[in-house]
């Protein structure tokens, strides 16, 4: 059967839905994959996908896209559709204007509080309850957590020019730091104090910060401190998400980073703000993600476009209660702190 997998959102939309494209062609299935200029960046090379066909964003208005959907997939003879736009957003993660937004905190948690990963499975009409063909003690084929780990493919030259770079910092821990997302809800403000902390307390610690040319901002108080590697507007999405596999350590808010960071047992410390753990990286290998603490509105399972009309505001007028007091620099040092020391003893034990 050749299906036409519809998903047109940025970054971390793309990478969620790897794990139903590789269970797809797995059972015979041939995969065309109709997505955005950025999903394909996610998904070039990836063997489970015959077909990407690419769309370029807001070239069909919103209301046109059903019929637009429906002449790809007669135009490409597939014979089955699976529309995955809005699964997360919309369901899961509701736009402002909806009146599930308003709801009380505890049903928008029964709501949304699902995984994005599972989620898209069941969308895309898979049966996670299923027992495994033949096994006698009925377990499900999806009982494992790997199975939701997303992936990410690199060439041969992608991978050795990481490795070199790598091999440069070796014998350190290294931590991978991703410094914003899409809003301020997704931009730590303490970063700089807790990478400086770092640095001065632990001799062998290196810390490369990623993110786009926006976040360059964010490195200017640390651009001249000692083993801070700023890679923002340098590095691409694809080179960032490479160097999760060959860091120690990758530390994001949620975004295409931290997803990505799933697809490697690297440990990882997702910092979240109005989604949750259960949302991401439930299923992630090394998961030691943060989620706000003493902060009544978050999770608020809201899609932030404007943090300043839609968030709960500090004092400073700039930066949302869950980020500015929801993960206090101390508690984060703590948890990276505990990675750090781990290392050290199976170091040790080596």
């Amino acid at each position: 059967m050749r299906i036409l997998i519809v998903r047109l959102g940025a970054i971390g939309d793309s990478i969620i839905t790897t794990p139903l494209v590789r269970y797809l062609k797995q059972r015979g299935n041939e995969i065309y994959y109709l997505g955005s200029e950025t999903a394909q960046t996610i998904l070039q090379n990836n063997p489970h996908v015959d077909k990407f066909i690419s769309h370029v964003r807001d070239s069909v208005p919103n209301d046109k896209l059903g019929d637009y959907f429906e002449s790809v997939r007669a135009a490409h003879e597939c014979d089955k559709m699976i529309d995955l736009c809005e699964s997360i957003e919309v369901n899961l993660a509701l736009y402002p204007n909806d009146p599930r937004s308003k709801y009380p905190k505890y049903e928008r948690m029964e709501m949304c509080n699902k995984n994005y990963y599972e989620e898209t499975l069941r969308i895309a009409g898979v049966d996670l309850c299923r027992p495994l063909q033949g096994d006698e003690m009925g377990r499900s084929i999806f009982q494992e957590n790997s199975f939701f780990n997303p992936e990410i493919f690199f060439t041969s030259e992608e991978e050795s020019e990481m490795e070199k770079f790598f091999k440069e910092l070796s014998g350190r821990f290294v931590i991978l730091w991703g410094l914003s997302g899409s809003s301020r809800n997704k931009t730590y403000p303490y970063s700089d104090k807790v990478i400086k902390r770092l640095i001065k307390d632990h001799g062998d610690v290196s810390v490369i910060t990623v993110g786009d040319e926006a976040c360059q901002i964010l490195e200017y108080p640390i651009c001249d401190v000692k083993r801070v590697i700023c890679k923002s507007g340098q590095w691409s999405i694809r080179q960032s998400i490479l160097a999760c596999k060959y860091a120690s350590l990758v530390v994001s808010p949620d975004t295409g980073l931290l997803h990505g960071a799933g697809a490697y047992p690297t440990p990882k410390i997702g910092l979240f703000t109005a989604t949750t753990r259960e949302n991401v990286t439930r299923h992630f290998l090394n998961d030691y993600s943060l989620e706000p603490e003493g902060i009544d509105c978050a999770p608020c399972f809201l899609l932030i476009y404007k943090a300043n009309v839609q968030s709960n505001m500090a004092e400073d007028g700039l930066t949302p209660l869950c980020m500015a007091y929801g993960i206090p620099p101390q508690k984060l040092i703590e948890r990276i702190e505990e990675v750090y020391d781990k290392r050290k003893l199976e170091n040790a034990n080596a």
